[in-house]
C-alpha cells in the first residue's frame, strides 16, 4: 500500500470516529436522513428491477423511512435496503479517493437522487433530496472541486456504517418485529438473527474491501 492508500484509510477511520462521537448531535441530522433515504431507495430500486410498482418513498423527522410498493420479488426487495446502503456507501468511498473519480461519484449521486424524486412522496423527502443535489452541485464548482472528495467520502462512509449499525441494531442487538430481517424470516423460515449475521458480514466486507 502506498501513502495515498493509508491516507484514504485514515480518512475513512477518522470519519467513522467523528460519526460515532456526533451521532446524537443535530449537525449529523441531515446526513442521517440522507442515509435513511438511500436505504429506502435501495428497496425501491430492487422493487422496480423485480417488476414492482413503486408508489413512494418517505423519510420522516424521527429518523424513520418507508417505501410503498406493490408486487415484485420480496426476497430481492427486503435485503436491498441494508445491502444497497452498504454497496452504494462503499462505492462512494472507493470513488472518493481522487478528484476525477469524485466527479464521477458526484454525477452518479446527483443522477440517482434526481431519478428518485419521482418517488419522493412527502415534503421532507423532496426538500432533503433537492438540498443534497444542490450541495453536491455547489461543491463541484467551489475551488474547482477541491472539497468534493471529502463530501463524497463522508456520505459514503456514513451510508456504509449506517448499514452495518442498522443490521446489528435490528437483528443482533435486539429483535424488531417489523424489520426487514423479521419480514424475511417470515418468508424463508430462517431466523431474523441468521439473516442479520449474513447481512452484517456482507456490509462489513463491502466497506473493508
Amino acid at each position: 500500500m502506498n501513502p495515498e492508500h493509508w491516507l484514504q484509510l485514515g480518512l475513512v477511520a477518522g470519519y467513522g470516529v467523528v460519526i460515532r462521537l456526533l451521532w446524537r448531535n443535530p449537525i449529523l441530522f441531515p446526513f442521517k436522513l440522507i442515509t435513511i433515504y438511500i436505504h429506502e431507495l435501495g428497496h425501491a430500486i430492487a422493487g422496480w428491477a423485480s417488476g414492482a410498482t413503486v408508489h413512494g418513498i418517505s423519510v420522516n423527522a424521527n429518523e424513520g423511512g418507508t417505501t410503498r410498493l406493490t408486487g415484485g420479488k420480496m426476497w430481492m426487495i427486503l435485503p436491498a435496503g441494508y445491502l444497497g446502503s452498504a454497496f452504494f456507501g462503499s462505492l462512494l468511498v472507493l470513488l472518493g479517493q481522487g478528484k476525477t473519480t469524485s466527479y464521477i461519484a458526484a454525477a452518479l449521486l446527483i443522477a440517482g437522487l434526481t431519478f428518485s424524486l419521482k418517488w419522493a412522496d412527502n415534503a421532507l423527502s423532496v426538500s432533503l433530496t433537492v438540498c443534497f443535489i444542490a450541495g453536491v452541485g455547489l461543491l463541484w464548482y467551489v475551488e474547482k472541486g477541491r472539497w468534493l472528495p471529502y463530501l463524497i467520502n463522508f456520505i459514503g462512509t456514513m451510508s456504509a456504517l449506517y448499514a452495518i449499525y442498522d443490521v446489528y441494531d435490528d437483528t443482533i442487538r435486539r429483535h424488531v418485529p417489523q424489520s426487514d430481517a423479521a419480514l424475511m424470516a417470515e418468508r424463508t423460515k430462517l431466523p431474523a438473527l441468521a439473516w442479520g449475521i449474513v447481512w452484517c458480514i456482507f456490509s462489513v466486507g463491502m466497506l473493508a474491501g
